[in-house]
């Protein structure tokens, strides 16, 4: 089976950031606010092929790396320096009147809709993320009294062909709402055995007769800021 082979290349440790935890930010919606605090805050940064990596006490940032393909390079690449954990605070495109620019969605299925997780496990189309992790984001949410709902994501490589026919499809198979990256970081988590979760703010809306962009909203920047800080620098 494809999943089961070894593969002849091999990820290199990235020397110096090795930590159990990594945090994904694809996209930073409250740019340059969080940014320049994740860099203030970091002992070291290193530029890698597509994303880069800052270095915090207790865990690793990821920046960039939006998509399938460069979300799963950067794991690979952590996982040979020890990762364990990874935590995607991302955005997603609401296909539901449910979700709305600014809500905060704790995802509880991905749908496969992306060319990357097939390279790991060629029949699977749906991943579900960390029963663990989901509790604990859960609970600190809960804590800091910030509102949240579960849903399921559909992950594409193709924001720019997600048509009416795309997105009929798309619900069919119970999508609420899409991104570019989830399916494939629980992928990848599945094959090497980590945990891994995904915590996503609306940034546009496509369950309408047009596209409604969101991603200089307010709210949006805000609820970047209320929901991702929490986990990216907590203890």
């Amino acid at each position: 089976m494809k999943d089961k082979q070894e593969s002849l290349v091999k990820p290199k440790p990235v020397a110096g950031f090795s930590k159990p935890l990594a945090i994904h930010l694809p996209v930073d919606p409250a740019s340059p606010e969080l940014l320049a605090k994740i860099e203030k805050r970091a002992i070291s940064v290193k530029p890698m092929e597509g994303f880069r990596l800052f270095l915090l006490p207790d865990r690793i940032i990821i920046t960039e790396a939006m998509s399938a393909a460069l979300a799963a390079l950067a794991l690979e690449r952590l996982r040979a320096s020890g990762l364990r954990e990874i935590i995607l605070l991302g955005i997603a495109g609401s296909l539901s009147p449910e979700f709305r620019v600014g809500q905060a969605l704790l995802v509880e299925k991905a749908l496969v809709d992306e060319g990357t997780s097939p390279h790991y496990f060629p029949r699977r189309r749906l991943f579900a993320p960390s029963p663990r992790l989901n509790s604990q984001i859960e609970e600190k949410l809960t804590s800091l009294g910030l509102p949240y709902r579960r849903a399921k994501v559909i992950s594409t490589d193709a924001p720019f062909r997600e048509t009416k026919e795309w997105r009929a499809a798309a619900r069919s198979r119970g999508a609420q709402v899409v991104d570019m990256e989830t399916s494939a970081v629980l992928a990848v988590a599945a094959f090497y055995h980590l945990s891994a979760t995904a915590l996503l703010i609306i940034s546009d809306e496509l369950f309408g007769s047009r596209w409604k962009a969101g991603f200089s909203s307010p709210r949006l920047k805000k609820a970047a800021m209320d929901y991702f800080f929490p986990f990216i620098f907590s203890n």
